[in-house]
């Protein structure tokens, strides 16, 4: 009788735990589905680019205050505007893609990224040459 009991419980909170999962994900694609491509493009740079940089964080070392975080994600953005080009074309850029005038092309790399065209305007112009 108790391993009935104890079976028709794992079996409930099972139940459970997969509907909140789905409901969680659902929020999360809800949510994700109401950006526009530009926020959504900002959210995906800085979200990513803060995972690498949390992951590259000594252990047993301090975390930094919310604003020191904040910039070095943002900065690391500037560096490396092939990768995080939504961040890294809002300093210079008039308006991606419409009014970009310094569209490049990016080569298909899957599953790092699909393709298509970044903004240029974020470029250092010494690796221009």
């Amino acid at each position: 009788m108790t391993e009935y009991r104890e079976s028709r419980v794992d079996a409930v909170l099972d139940e459970y735990f997969a509907k909140r999962q789905a409901a969680r994900a659902k929020r999360v694609q809800d949510f994700l589905g109401s950006l526009t491509d530009r926020e959504r493009a900002l959210v995906q740079d800085v979200a990513v680019m803060g995972y690498v940089r949390g992951s590259m964080h000594p252990r047993g070392e301090e975390i930094p205050l919310n604003a020191d975080v904040l910039a070095d994600v943002v900065h690391a953005c500037f560096a490396f505007p092939d990768l995080y080009p939504a961040v890294a074309t809002i300093e210079r850029c008039p308006g991606f893609p419409e009014r970009c005038p310094n569209l490049r092309t990016v080569p298909a790399d899957p599953p790092k990224r699909d393709g298509g065209v970044r903004c240029g305007c974020a470029d250092d112009e010494e690796t221009d040459r």
